[in-house]
């Protein structure tokens, strides 16, 4: 990430005027909120854009309210397709085709900017083809940049709002590293600073040997053998798996092991969600079967469609973005794209990336004062919260932070029950405490938190972007 592109504040793009949505076909009466869709050029020469929906809050003055950008991970899924419309957005489709409003949505204590991210994702697009060939990190998150720098052209109104970055699975990269590049642009440019507030970030892949390591949590939730268990400590262990992995040259013995580990688990049980139900609506047996296809080949990213509150909305989502009047509503696939719109795919990633290191940016951000959230799914085995509470706890001791109070359960205001545990560490001097690393899990949640658990989602976003403490108390009735 050393040889970035300096963007300059003149940055000169074929200019695209934020488009109102007026309605989206099947919308709720009553809406009133705005919401924004369409495309911002990255690269005019290339005829490179970015996809955006822009949710403002829903509140009498969005602009006193903070800015918040959400990604998806992959590399190569939509953030439209899964945190719009899946997740914390603020309609959701019903089985009879129309949108329901969702009650635990975002947009309720901040404006709310999702981005399809790099090109190749959903309805975001090259007209140049070799952009689609090696797509990396480093090209993503400058992309990632040039496209914030200039959403904010066509939205100045929300130049000097706090910015939050936030994003789960493989947005454990592309957050920290476009965070950096807008700590980088704050400096190096003559522009008005981004302010950028804090990173949260979801079941995050920071550390590929370590973030994947899911052996002893599959174990301790009785989904795999004991023997099993001792085959992956010794003839197949993560961190051997994990660099086999990457360079696609799996030993014989090791995949023996893999197929073992896969008879064991079964075709029925989710990894990003242990306790996820079946869907069994014949009307999604074609969008299930192509998820359940992408899952196989793409398992090691951890970006499958994990659907649990309703494991067959995610074939309702697609129909929908598909449908003609929904794209025109959104101002989408405006080219004419040559394929449908789908949850995941995008441009050809380069594999070795999935092994870049996170934790150094993170320890950077760190330095430079930015708080982060690292929060978990108790029922993810993708990304186990005991690997992210590990790497957490690396960089509290790295920083030299101080525990700031216990382990300790955090509870959900809004269903008045536990939302998980956690734990905050920082700086404690003259009596005054400054929380700059919270790790927190998400009771019942799995891979994707905000749909699987909305109401202890919402609770945790809405102590995360007033940066407060997570509620430690409960109500209790009288």
């Amino acid at each position: 990430m050393q040889s970035l592109t300096v963007i300059s504040c003149l940055f000169l793009v074929s200019r695209v005027y934020a488009e109102l949505i007026t309605r989206l076909p099947a919308q709720p009466a009553n809406v009133s909120f705005k919401q924004y869709s369409g495309y911002i050029v990255t690269d005019a020469k290339h005829g490179r854009a970015l996809f955006y929906y822009f949710v403002e809050v829903d509140a009498a003055d969005p602009l006193l309210h903070p800015l918040t950008l959400w990604f998806n991970g992959g590399p190569g899924c939509s953030s439209l397709g899964f945190g719009a419309f899946m997740e914390h957005g603020p309609f959701q489709p019903g089985e009879d085709g129309n949108l329901v409003k969702n009650q635990y949505s975002w947009n309720l204590e901040s404006n709310i900017l999702y981005v399809e991210s790099p090109i190749g994702v959903g309805f975001s697009y090259s007209n140049t083809s070799l952009d689609y060939i090696g797509v990396n990190d480093t090209f993503t998150a400058e992309e990632n940049l040039k496209f914030l720098v200039n959403w904010f052209k066509e939205f100045p109104q929300y130049r000097n709002s706090d910015l939050f970055l936030t994003g789960e699975s493989y947005a454990g990269h592309y957050v920290p590293q476009l965070a950096a590049l807008v700590l980088d642009y704050n400096k190096r440019s003559n522009c008005r600073p981004i302010k950028l507030k804090a990173l949260a970030l979801g079941n995050p892949l920071l550390d590929w040997e370590i973030s994947i390591d899911n052996t002893e949590f599959l174990w301790s939730h009785g989904i795999i053998s004991d023997e099993l268990l001792m085959l992956r400590k010794t003839v197949c262990s993560r961190p051997r798996y994990a660099k086999e992995m990457i360079h696609q040259n799996i030993s014989k013995e090791c995949n023996d092991v893999i197929h073992k580990e896969a008879e064991e688990i079964s075709e029925y049980t989710d990894s990003g969600d242990l306790i996820l139900p079946l869907c069994t609506s014949t009307s999604s047996l074609g969008q299930s079967l192509y998820l359940r296809k992408f899952d196989t080949q793409h398992a090691e990213l951890g970006m499958k469609s994990v659907i649990p509150g309703d494991p067959c909305i995610g074939d309702r989502i697609h129909r929908y973005l598909n449908k003609p009047p929904v794209q025109e509503a959104l101002h989408a696939n405006t080219t004419r794209l040559p394929d449908a719109w789908e949850f995941c795919g995008g441009p050809d990633y380069q594999r070795d990336n999935l092994g870049i290191n996170i934790i150094p940016i993170l320890l950077k951000l760190l330095r430079s004062r930015v708080p982060i959230l690292l929060f978990n799914g108790d029922q993810d085995s993708k990304i186990p919260l005991t690997q992210t509470r590990i790497i957490g706890n690396m960089l509290a001791k790295e920083m030299k932070f101080v525990a700031l109070g216990n382990y300790a359960p955090w509870f959900d205001t809004i269903q008045n029950q536990i939302g998980g545990r956690s734990q905050s560490f920082g700086q404690a001097r003259n009596g005054k405490k400054v929380t700059l690393l919270t790790f927190a899990t998400v009771r019942g949640a799995a891979h994707e938190v905000p749909y699987t658990s909305p109401s202890q989602a919402l609770t945790l976003f809405r102590a995360f972007i007033k940066g407060s403490p997570l509620p430690t108390t409960i109500k209790i009735p009288s």
